[in-house]
């Protein structure tokens, strides 16, 4: 009845959909339920004033208005979710907008596989299903290889707050004293800013603990730098599951693993 992480297989991107079915038909895994999770790079994620219809037409009057939001002709799939909590005077969502070709490629990939496609997620939700469920707020900085830094702020596995922080796309090349002479100070900025708007817009308690899993060889000292300058609890993301030797938690993994732990939720 708990989690047990077996295995962790990557497949080239640009012939994932062979790739797939060769690791299903190995292992032999044909209809298993599995969770797919897009990484950052693959969707829009906006602030939106919340439509005044009906929550059965909101995704239709999404639909309607993401193309003057998002400045595109491409045809994108919609949806959203609630916000825990809002700011004074505030009635908004977070509307997440995928291109429908991307979409229609994974579902067709998926099943072609012989796999059963139960739930299509993405990487700021994914989280909250990955960390320990606690009362208390806490701040994560995760990061792709290559990707933007998403910053978030989870209290109850509720996502409560979100951001993007870009210009640290190329981190994993930088030296250590890139990082003590520029990057910890920025990113303390950038958290600074988010615990602020938390506390103050939001009306919540204070954020009281840090974790990070950023793409960087210097992933401990930079831990540290954190804490100095936030004067927050700051630990490396390890999430607490019993897994086979060799199994390393990473930047790398987050947000699969992350779908893995929806199957979780989703059998509660």
């Amino acid at each position: 009845g708990q989690p047990y992480w077996v295995a962790q297989h990557k497949i080239d991107i640009h012939d994932w959909q062979s790739g797939l079915a060769d690791w299903v038909n190995d292992n032999r895994a044909q209809n298993t339920s599995c969770h797919l999770v897009f990484s950052t790079n693959r969707y829009q994620l906006l602030q939106v004033e919340r439509p005044a219809v009906p929550d059965s037409e909101l995704v239709q009057a999404l639909r309607w208005s993401v193309k003057e939001l998002l400045a595109t002709e491409e045809d994108m799939l919609v949806d959203y979710f609630d916000m825990p909590a809002q700011a004074t005077g505030m009635n908004k969502i977070n509307l997440v907008a995928v291109p429908r070709i991307l979409v229609e490629e994974v579902v067709e990939g998926v099943h072609s596989a012989g796999l059963i496609l139960t739930s299509i997620g993405i990487e700021e939700l994914s989280q909250c299903d990955l960390l320990e469920s606690s009362s208390e707020a806490q701040i994560t900085l995760l990061q792709e290889p290559g990707e933007e830094i998403s910053l978030s702020i989870i209290k109850d596995e509720k996502l409560y707050f979100t951001r993007r922080l870009r210009g640290y796309e190329q981190l994993s090349s930088y030296g250590l004293e890139q990082i003590h002479q520029g990057v910890a100070d920025s990113l303390s900025l950038e958290i600074q800013r988010s615990m602020d708007y938390f506390d103050s817009q939001l009306r919540q308690a204070p954020v009281k603990r840090l974790l990070v899993c950023i793409d960087t060889p210097f992933l401990d000292e930079l831990s540290q730098l954190l804490q100095q300058a936030t004067l927050l609890e700051t630990q490396v993301i390890e999430p607490r599951l019993t897994k086979e030797d060799g199994l390393i938690f990473s930047s790398e993994s987050v947000t699969s693993l992350g779908a893995a732990m929806r199957q979780m939720h989703e059998g509660q």
